[in-house]
């Protein structure tokens, strides 16, 4: 075999390995079949722009463990341990908000205090996060269908929804109908095994699978400076808004949008044997000073992250429909015999408590927390959790 020749094999044999390779990377991850909301084990470390959010911590942690929620490492067994699933959206995320700070931790501190943890029979207690910021009843009920199998173990779920429905249909401008499966499934999990694979460098496999290796075993931390900025730019576009509207077409497509998927949630909930909580919905809802306008930035016809918005919705408008998707989840939590919790009489409408007209500050999330407790603790009820983990 002369020298070219040989070459020619040779290049011929290497673009087979990788072909070969890269085919047996797309089995791998079609037979394994995992779904994460977040991708184990990432860390983020913030630095939070306190010029734009003066009222929130100057470093933010988001930590995610093993099994894709934000939240502490579970334990290698379940026998003695409580085990709670935070979801919704972007207030149940806490995004902004350091690890601690958000209300999803400052329930299990409070459930892991001595006398909670008699009361409530167990060694310990864990809650994991899978709150997702935008994310539509539809798209929890998919996440839902998705991760549930995995845990063997599901005391409790706790749900704060309605509010991701409500901008999501603002911001598609108050359509008549809400078309479903709008989302890819990118935009829903973190990591997930469907395609579209390609033989472009950002399409292959391969480097799926070789971007969850150095996740898994290098874990390095991903550092953002100046966060929360851009909230600044999308508080001056809501006030230089050329048009406020102070009134929506009918909203019964998005009600009924919203309630056939969060009767979905739920029932799948219930399906682990889970004491399933709704954590209902709060807002800023009040007539609001010059300062309290002057933090606002959400709620336009349009997407702000995205897009230049010209046209909002008034907060009278956002309360009123906020109060008839609250209306529905309590119906819906009421036909299928499931507790609520009623945060709205609870938490003070201030800038100590909300840093805009949704999200809460730490201040706000250790009320929510401290509540959210409360309700597990004093309306415990004996029901029969889903099998233990080894």
């Amino acid at each position: 075999m002369t020298l070219p020749e040989g070459l020619v094999l040779a290049a011929g044999l290497s673009v087979l390995a990788f072909v070969l390779a890269e085919l047996a990377a797309r089995a791998v991850l079609r037979a394994r079949g995992d779904y994460w909301v977040w991708t184990p084990y990432r860390h983020i470390e913030m630095e939070i722009d306190r010029e734009t959010l003066p009222s929130l911590e100057p470093h933010v942690h988001f930590i995610v463990n093993r099994d894709g929620e934000r939240g502490d490492e579970p334990p290698a067994r379940w026998d003695d341990t409580m085990r709670i699933l935070l979801a919704g959206g972007s207030a149940a995320e806490s995004y902004l908000l350091d690890q601690p700070s958000s209300w999803a931790q400052v329930v299990q501190r409070h459930l892991n205090e001595p006398a909670s943890l008699a009361r409530l029979g167990v060694a310990r207690v864990h809650v994991g996060n899978i709150a997702r910021s935008l994310v539509a009843c539809e798209y929890i009920a998919e996440m839902f269908e998705r991760v549930l199998p995995r845990y063997r173990r599901l005391d409790v779920v706790l749900l704060m929804v309605g509010a991701s429905d409500v901008v999501n249909w603002l911001e598609k401008r108050t359509p008549p109908a809400l078309e479903r499966g709008q989302l890819e499934v990118s935009e829903i999990f973190a990591e997930h095994p469907e395609g579209p694979f390609g033989w472009r460098p950002k399409t292959l496999a391969l480097r799926r699978v070789a971007a969850r290796l150095h996740q898994r075993l290098l874990r390095p931390i991903e550092r953002r400076r100046a966060a929360g900025k851009t909230l600044a730019r999308n508080r001056r576009m809501r006030a230089s808004a050329k048009k406020l509207l102070d009134e929506v077409p009918d909203p019964a497509p998005m009600l009924e949008y919203f309630e056939q998927f969060f009767q979905r949630m739920i029932t799948l909930a219930k399906s682990k044997g889970a004491r399933v909580i709704v954590v209902r919905q709060p807002c800023f809802a009040k007539e609001l000073t010059t300062e309290e306008q002057a933090v606002m930035w959400n709620f336009g016809a349009g997407r702000p992250y995205v897009e230049e918005v010209t046209t909002y919705f008034t907060h009278a408008v956002v309360s009123d429909l906020m109060r008839r998707v609250d209306e529905v989840a309590v119906r819906v939590a009421d036909r299928l015999a499931v507790e609520h919790l009623d945060l709205m009489p609870i938490l003070p409408r201030n800038l100590g408590t909300y840093y805009d007209f949704l999200h809460f500050t730490p201040s706000g999330a250790a009320e929510v927390g401290q509540a959210v407790a409360h309700k597990i603790l004093s309306d415990t009820v004996s029901h029969t959790p889903s099998l233990p983990s080894d």
